[in-house]
């Protein structure tokens, strides 16, 4: 709420003549107090303010201040002087008050505070996901949902702060939504906190509101190893052609993936003859290059030692996995 105060001075003069009975009773309701003498030829100035003291001025000068239950009095020369009396928050009193010989002439002052209530023009409310997986983008937006129109020509200002201090906000500083990149804060909570202010009513409806955001840790990768896809014995390159075929494809759906063929030489006869390595592996890469359109750049062939037959092994490697080993 908006709380406006105005104060109001109310003043009543009186003047008491200082003789007979008048002059009596004052001597008798002040004899607790050493009463100062009043000088010749001077009037009295009484001065009484409610609830709190108040400085008085006569003539521009600071005389002292009021007198809170029992006035305050002091004593001028007759004539016409000008009284002030300082008030709260800028507000005076000002009189000419005309000072007459032996006479008093008391000033009444009470200070009333008027107090008017007004809603605030703004109460915010921030939207966040409970939780996000790390990685993600994640934006925050503030809502005004007071009921209250805001005063013509203020705007909002929006202070956000996010934390841990690694949170990088990626837009938004300064608008009602910011995003932030929960790149790297995987198992921790993001913290967001947002001030709004709008320098009218920042003494009664300055806002903090705070937003926790739980960032769920990217399970660790698997390690990639290289796969063996197949595996077969030498007949006939025609026969060679149809296990060709699958590696292409396996290769054509996994674009990132390389292929690596290991060849053993066989031992026997057969082997020696048409199971030659070196023209297998010649005949196998111009296979899979020209007639089956794989990058030359993904297929690698070695040689791996001897077996008693000659033998084919299909590899798929993954990025980042360790090539195999001939065995």
């Amino acid at each position: 709420m908006r709380n406006n105060k105005r104060f109001t001075l109310l003043f009543v003069i009186s003047l008491i003549l200082s003789l007979g009975m008048a002059s009596a009773t004052l001597a008798a309701g002040n004899d607790k107090k050493k009463k100062k003498k009043q000088p010749k030829n001077t009037g009295i100035l009484s001065v009484t303010t409610s609830p709190t003291a108040l400085p008085v001025k006569v003539d521009g000068q600071l005389l002292g201040m009021s007198g809170v239950g029992d006035p305050a009095e002091f004593y001028l020369t007759p004539g016409v002087h000008r009284v002030e009396i300082e008030g709260p928050n800028g507000q005076s009193f000002s009189r000419d008050i005309n000072i007459i010989k032996k006479v008093k002439s008391c000033i009444c002052l009470n200070v009333v505070e008027n107090t008017t209530k007004r809603p605030c023009p703004y109460d915010m409310r921030v939207d966040g996901p409970e939780s996000v997986t790390e990685g993600d983008l994640v934006t925050f937006v503030a809502r005004n949902v007071a009921s209250v129109t805001p005063i013509a020509g203020t705007a909002l200002n929006y202070a956000w702060k996010v934390s841990p201090s690694s949170a990088r906000v990626t837009s938004g500083l300064g608008t009602p939504a910011i995003t932030v990149d929960t790149t790297g804060l995987g198992g921790r909570t993001l913290m967001v906190e947002l001030e709004v202010t709008d320098g009218v009513y920042d003494a009664s409806c300055r806002q903090r509101i705070a937003v926790d955001t739980e960032v769920v840790k990217l399970p660790d990768p698997e390690p990639k190893v290289a796969i063996l896809f197949d595996e077969f014995p030498f007949r006939s390159f025609d026969d060679d052609k149809a296990r060709m075929d699958n590696l292409a494809i396996e290769l054509q759906n996994n674009p990132s993936w390389s292929g690596y063929i290991i060849m053993y030489q066989g031992t026997d006869k057969r082997s020696q003859g048409a199971g030659d390595v070196a023209r297998l592996s010649r005949r196998a890469l111009d296979y899979l290059v020209k007639t089956r359109g794989v990058d030359p750049s993904r297929v690698q062939i070695v040689r791996g030692g001897t077996r008693p037959t000659t033998t084919y092994q299909f590899w798929l490697v993954p990025p980042g996995a360790d090539l195999p080993v001939p065995n």
